[in-house]
């Protein structure tokens, strides 16, 4: 018959408790220290567990905070070789190519999105233009399920500064 965890001794116990927590399953613990599963798994799950999710959450945040360095050092690094290119092709005496000249306003787009969201704008722009309501009847003229008793409330929409439709 096996012992109850909480009949070895203190030393035992955070040695079992540290193992647990550097990831060793309750099962082989068990094992190892002669020790009932279920009694193990009950002090595990009501003592350490906790712990080990503070452990583990610690882990990912430096994991994540490291991530985000090495991401801006990239960044840096490419936007210096972005910036040395585009000055070495606008001061150079013969003119870019097509190919470069694309490729230089795909990175000046690149560039205004990030702007944009840095700003907290959104980065694409999207016009949607109101409707008339005749335009509404023919549409809906196509749909047999449409009842032409029914009125359809009219909606007036004016401009505003930042060229969004509002309605009024």
């Amino acid at each position: 018959m096996k012992s109850k965890f909480s009949e070895l001794p203190e030393d035992k116990q955070e040695e079992v408790k540290q193992r647990y927590l550097q990831g060793d399953s309750i099962t082989s613990l068990a094992q190892i220290y002669g020790v009932a599963r279920t009694s193990l798994s009950y002090h595990a799950n009501r003592n350490w567990k906790k712990e080990l999710e503070l452990q583990r959450a610690e882990l990912f945040s430096h994991f994540s905070n490291s991530k985000k360095s090495n991401f801006i050092k990239m960044s840096e690094s490419a936007i210096r070789v972005m910036t040395r290119a585009l000055e070495d092709m606008a001061d150079r005496p013969m003119p870019p190519s097509i190919r470069e000249a694309k490729d230089a306003a795909v990175i000046l787009e690149s560039l205004d999105k990030i702007t944009r969201l840095d700003d907290g704008n959104p980065t694409d722009i999207i016009a949607e233009k109101p409707i008339s309501i005749s335009e509404i009847k023919k549409k809906l003229a196509l749909d047999p399920f449409y009842d032409e008793g029914e009125d359809i409330e009219e909606i007036e929409f004016k401009e505003v500064e930042d060229g969004s439709n509002d309605a009024n």
